[in-house]
């Protein structure tokens, strides 16, 4: 590889690296969602660093061309990505959904309390039980 060409692609590497930590530390991304990201910065750099070990590994695996193998390698990691992703999205879903519920339970909740007369003992009147405190939505 040349070295002009290793060294851009270094660079770009710590740019990434730099874009990433800088979403990290102003808070627009959470660390449980960007390990992926770590991991493919760390395969970035490494095949950068050392190309020969593409090479290697490439000859191993029974691929001819190293950079055939940087393809499979980066398609497999977009594809761990769009799944890491597609996991967030169903559990954030879930959670919508029970927080919809929950709400649901206190606008009920709400309006029979609003039909109890003003001067009227709530004693009387029966009530749903409450969620218990520190339940996760």
């Amino acid at each position: 590889m040349d070295t002009k060409l290793q060294l851009v692609l270094i660079i770009g590497t710590l740019l990434f690296a730099g874009i990433l930590l800088y979403y990290l530390v102003t808070k627009k991304l959470h660390l449980k969602y960007c390990l992926i990201w770590i991991l493919a910065i760390i395969a970035m750099l490494i095949s950068a660093i050392f190309p020969d070990m593409i090479k290697w590994l490439a000859s191993q695996v029974g691929i001819k061309t190293p950079s055939n193998l940087i393809f499979v390698v980066y398609g497999l990691f977009m594809l761990l990505i769009v799944l890491t992703l597609t996991a967030i999205v169903s559990h954030m879903n879930i959670r919508i959904f029970r927080l919809v519920q929950y709400q649901a339970i206190l606008e009920e909740r709400i309006r029979k309390i609003e039909q109890i007369p003003r001067n009227t003992d709530i004693s009387e009147y029966p009530l749903p039980k409450e969620e218990p405190h520190g339940q996760s939505i």
